[in-house]
C-alpha cells in the first residue's frame, strides 16, 4: 500500500494524453472564459469613450465609465445577494407549507407523552401518599378513641 501511494506521487513523463486533455480543459474552461470577458471589458470601454460625448474622449466621458466600472463589482454582489434572498424566501415559503401537518404530528404525540407522564405520575404518587393517608387515618382514630386531639 505505501508504494503504491509513492509511485502515483512520481513524476509522470511529460506530453501524455491525459497531461495534453488536462491542459486542452483548461483553456476551454479557464482562458476561453476570461479572454471573451476581456475582449468584452475592452469593447465596452472602447464604445464608453466613443460615445461619451460629441467630442469623443472627454473628461466627462471618462468619469462616467470609470464610476460604471467603480460600480460594477457592487452590482454584481448586490445580484447575487438578491439571488440569495429570493433562495431563502423560497425555501421559507416551502417550509411553512410541509411545517403545519408535521406540527399537528408532533403536538399529538407530545400531548400524547404527557397524558402518559401524567398517569404515571399519578400511580407513583398513590404508592406513597395512600399509605401515608391510612397511617394518618389510622392515628386520628386512635387519637379520638383515647380522647387526645
Amino acid at each position: 500500500m505505501g508504494l503504491e501511494s509513492i509511485r502515483r506521487l512520481q513524476e509522470r513523463g511529460r506530453g501524455t494524453a491525459t497531461d495534453a486533455e488536462f491542459r486542452r480543459v483548461v483553456r476551454l474552461q479557464v482562458y476561453l472564459p476570461l479572454g471573451i470577458g476581456a475582449v468584452l471589458l475592452a469593447a465596452g470601454i472602447g464604445a464608453g469613450l466613443l460615445t461619451a460625448g460629441t467630442g469623443g474622449a472627454t473628461t466627462r466621458g471618462m468619469a462616467d465609465v470609470s464610476l460604471i466600472l467603480l460600480l460594477m463589482p457592487l452590482i454584481i454582489l448586490g445580484l447575487i445577494a438578491l439571488a440569495g434572498m429570493a433562495v431563502v424566501a423560497f425555501g421559507i415559503a416551502k417550509l411553512i407549507g410541509w411545517l403545519p401537518p408535521r406540527a399537528r404530528k408532533v403536538e399529538r404525540v407530545a400531548a400524547r407523552i404527557a397524558h402518559q407522564s401524567e398517569a404515571v405520575a399519578g400511580r407513583v404518587t398513590q404508592a406513597v401518599v395512600a399509605p401515608k393517608s391510612v397511617w394518618a387515618a389510622a392515628r386520628a382514630a386512635i387519637a379520638s378513641l383515647l380522647g387526645r386531639r
